[in-house]
């Protein structure tokens, strides 16, 4: 099983395009994933837009999953829980007074799991249409640096890919000081 995992990460089977675009799916739908090394590696054995578009084309898809499950499944449930959450009830406030940019800064700013948005955006009054467009617009910088990280360390250009690093870092540090002003 872990030799057809490394096979299809590494491009070695047929079709390994779309295997690692459900699982890029699949990963983005779990909180605390490492899509950040999984979107290099994939990145790293394509050509860069190829490798760029399955990242970008699978976490989108399991954004989209996840919301419409959360949406369907589990929004009666999760309402209660997260009222009673100081911080996931001021996001859902957010949420649902302007979801498109609270979407679209969850996703550009990555502190928040992008499966919690998920479930947030999902449990809340955001419309299909307005997270798919705030999913895109977030996902594109980061998935884009992710991507091109991965293509610049198979080239072996560690000087882009250390100026990749730090744009990573200065969006994470924006983040962690959005988070405590908003969460005081």
């Amino acid at each position: 099983m872990e030799k057809l995992l490394t096979d299809i990460i590494q491009n070695e089977v047929s079709f390994a395009w779309l295997y690692q675009f459900f699982l890029m799916a699949f990963v983005s739908m779990i909180p605390f994933a490492p899509i950040p090394v999984l979107a290099a590696f994939i990145a790293s054995n394509h050509a860069f837009f190829t490798g760029f578009t399955i990242n970008m084309l699978g976490t989108t898809f399991g954004s989209f999953l996840l919301f419409l499950f959360s949406k369907s499944v589990l929004r009666s449930v999760s309402l209660n829980y997260v009222t009673k959450k100081k911080h996931l009830s001021k996001y859902l406030a957010l949420i649902e007074k302007n979801g498109f940019l609270a979407v679209l800064l969850g996703r550009i700013i990555p502190v928040v799991p992008s499966a919690g948005i998920n479930l947030l955006a999902g449990i809340s009054n955001v419309r299909v249409g307005t997270f798919i467009g705030a999913t895109v617009l977030g996902k594109l910088p980061i998935i884009l640096g992710y991507s091109l990280a991965g293509h610049q360390i198979a080239a072996g250009n560690w000087g882009t890919v250390l100026m990749i690093a730090l744009y990573v870092l200065i969006l994470f540090l924006i983040g962690v000081k959005l988070k405590r002003k908003w969460s005081s």
